[in-house]
């Protein structure tokens, strides 16, 4: 897929400088909403670049963690500042990162489905051939992702609509200050979770889609919260602790449902299809187990 086909990309003229300061460290509350933008993304961009510069030459399970994880922290971002930024712009970024990260996260899903396989085998089931496999799709999409993920195109890409971006908020938000925007929009995403997790709540028996769509709310006003601490009332650490505590655990469900589908959704050619069968009873019964964990956590959240 042709990561250009909505930007242009810019050729550069200078290397990209890494910021090592963590976003939010130069906020303060008489910031503008536009400083504050180019504050909390450069660091977030510069995470992306790096972590897509290391695959050119490693692929190792925590830089394709990362990269993903940067490219949400950048969607959820865009949405904070997308009342100024625009729905298209808006929608032309947050799609790329989408992409981007569901090409990193390739690799991932294979090592957390490997790593679940492995703990059915020591369990005793008979599924030395499928483990194999897996490492060997792990292999395939480690390949992909280093195909489809060139830095230099990431870098320029990022570039250009942290550049398009700025310019927009500049223009329409430069003398506006952030801690009213900055709260409004981290009470958005509360409401989004509360919502969803009442939903959860409510039902009588737990559903996925429901946990995912927690899971997700969850996490985004996870990094809104610690994009914009420096300048909310009451910091919300506490917050951010119990987010990243339920996230743990609707974590634990995340992998074993995605990794049933992973398996489900493949072809084994030299695998058996009852070895196939027989770890996805496995993944079924850990499955049902930690959604009735997720869903007890989501309901002690609410009460």
């Amino acid at each position: 897929m042709d990561m250009d086909g909505d930007w242009p990309l810019p050729r550069l003229n200078a290397p990209f400088r890494i910021n090592r300061r963590p976003p939010g460290s130069s906020l303060s509350k008489a910031s503008s909403i536009a400083s504050t933008f180019s504050s909390l993304a450069t660091p977030v961009v510069a995470e992306a670049v790096q972590r897509a510069r290391e695959l050119s030459t490693q692929s190792d399970v925590e830089g394709f963690h990362q990269l993903r994880v940067a490219f949400r922290k950048l969607r959820a971002l865009y949405w904070a500042y997308s009342p100024y930024l625009g729905e298209e712009a808006t929608a032309h970024a947050t799609g790329e990162f989408k992409r981007l990260a569901a090409v990193a996260g390739g690799t991932r899903d294979w090592d957390i489905a490997g790593d679940l396989l492995i703990s059915a085998q020591q369990s005793g089931a008979p599924i030395e051939l499928l483990v194999a496999a897996a490492r060997e799709k792990r292999a395939q999409a480690a390949l992909h992702t280093q195909t489809m993920i060139k830095s230099d195109a990431v870098e320029a890409f990022l570039n250009d609509v942290l550049l398009r971006a700025q310019t927009t908020l500049q223009s329409r938000c430069d003398d506006l200050p952030i801690r009213a925007f900055a709260e409004k929009r981290v009470q958005l995403a509360q409401r989004a979770l509360q919502k969803r997790s009442l939903r959860v709540a409510r039902s009588e028996t737990a559903h996925e889609e429901g946990l995912h769509d927690v899971r997700k709310a969850g996490k985004k006003l996870r990094y809104l919260l610690e994009f914009f601490q420096p300048v909310i009332k009451g910091g919300r650490g506490r917050t951010i602790r119990e987010l990243t505590s339920v996230q743990n655990k609707l974590g634990q469900f995340n992998d074993i449902a995605a990794s049933e589908n992973l398996i489900r959704s493949a072809s084994f050619n030299e695998v058996p299809p009852e070895v196939v069968q027989h770890s996805l009873r496995w993944l079924e019964e850990q499955k049902c187990r930690r959604m009735r964990a997720a869903s007890r956590r989501v309901r002690n959240i609410v009460g």
